[in-house]
């Protein structure tokens, strides 16, 4: 019988990391499935806006004209097209976190069965907007921190990474989640911060696979001859770069990792529910294997 990952247990720094890949590489199908389906709309948005951008950003480079208004005019067009670029890439990557722990909480509820997308989606539908209202709240406190001082807020972003955690597994208030992110990452900061630091370059680095070739191909627009094909690469990269922003499920994964970990470290939750579980028979946890004897 094929092994499930345990998600409520101890790790260390090098298992959190590994166990990423593993539960991702695990639930590959369905979880792209739900990632695809649900954060589509946005991708598909974040195509147009990222081939604008690059288009604006060509404009301005090969810009010749001396009229000062038509200068003006293409580098308003860039700054604005990359603003909005920069919103919709913020909502895609704040879509694909969510929809990621909602895919962890049912798998949870489901004793480590592979969710079904209805499941996600009923889920992501349910915390949507009291995610949403707790992330601006968490962002206001983490920029105040960042104006008083940069280390606060540093410090406050990771505190914050869990909060969300806590709302969608455990179905808590944004108060309790507050807190009990605190009360968690009470000397264990740096593994945290470690965690978030390594999997955000794993993720810049799979996301520097298109955006790179992007920059690139824009900058050098201005000493290309033929510009005919210009067009059908950025439209491709800017495909590519919307299709690999679901790596960022993987920083939602870690992240979990390391909510399961101190949660466990702090109310050994993994352990209570594997006592519970102790001595019930195939029919009762239909999870685990048949004793052998």
């Amino acid at each position: 019988m094929k092994q499930t990952i345990e998600l409520r247990k101890l790790r260390d720094f090098g298992q959190i990391i590994s166990d990423t890949f593993t539960f991702f590489k695990e639930n590959f199908k369905p979880l792209l499935r739900s990632l695809f389906v649900i954060c589509g709309v946005f991708m598909l948005i974040g195509v147009v806006s990222s081939t604008a951008t690059y288009m604006n950003m060509s404009s301005v480079f090969n810009f010749r004209a001396e009229n000062t208004y038509d200068m003006q005019t293409h580098t308003m067009a860039y700054f604005i097209s990359a603003f909005v670029n920069a919103i919709v890439l913020l909502l895609t990557q704040s879509c694909i976190h969510l929809v990621t722990l909602c895919y962890i909480s049912v798998y949870l509820q489901n004793d480590k069965r592979q969710p079904t997308l209805a499941e996600v989606w009923g889920f992501f539908k349910y915390y949507f907007w009291r995610v949403l209202g707790s992330s601006i709240l968490l962002v206001i406190i983490s920029c105040i921190g960042f104006v008083f001082c940069i280390i606060p807020g540093i410090y406050l972003a990771i505190v914050f990474s869990l909060v969300i955690p806590t709302i969608v597994i455990e179905n808590a208030s944004f108060g309790y989640a507050f807190n009990k992110s605190f009360r968690l990452i009470r000397d264990n900061w740096w593994t945290v911060f470690g965690v978030i630091f390594v999997m955000g370059l794993i993720v810049g680095l799979a996301n520097g696979l298109a955006s790179t070739p992007l920059s690139l191909i824009t900058l050098m627009t201005r000493f290309f001859t033929v510009k005919s094909f210009v067009l059908p690469l950025i439209i491709f990269f800017s495909i590519l770069e919307n299709i690999l922003i679901v790596t960022h499920s993987l920083t939602a994964i870690s992240i979990s990792m390391c909510y399961f970990n101190l949660s466990e470290q702090k109310e050994g939750t993994g352990l209570m529910d594997r006592i519970e579980h102790f001595g019930k028979t195939n029919d009762e946890s239909p999870g685990l294997p048949a004793e052998e004897y």
